[in-house]
């Protein structure tokens, strides 16, 4: 894992290496976070479900949801919201690609 550039980016691996559909799990400074690629767009949440601790890179996507392997919490992948009602969120990072390169910043959105 690469140090965090100026502007508090993180290079975590080639874009080459998610393709669309596809998940994959780094670090960034000492935090697990889950890349998802949905139709050629990268999005960054924090990879452990708030429910029970379920590696979300795991789950099922459909569109811009994943569903937590263990009990089915849904989160979208966007923005970080849970899409059954009940409140939960997880936190979002943002993701840049330069030149083939996967940046996520160090630093979650806030809600």
């Amino acid at each position: 894992m690469d140090s965090p550039s100026p502007d508090n980016f993180v290079r975590v691996g080639k874009a080459e290496d998610v393709p669309p559909g596809a998940s994959k799990v780094v670090k960034v400074n000492g935090k697990t976070i889950a890349l998802f690629n949905v139709s050629g767009m990268l999005f960054a949440i924090n990879n452990i479900c708030p429910h029970q601790g379920g590696p979300l890179h795991k789950g099922k996507l459909k569109g811009y949801v994943v569903g937590c392997p263990w009990h089915d919490l849904q989160f979208d992948v966007r923005n970080g919201f849970g899409t059954d009602g009940g409140g939960q969120c997880i936190a979002t990072y943002d993701v840049q690609v330069r030149d083939g390169e996967i940046f996520v910043s160090s630093a979650c959105r806030e809600f």
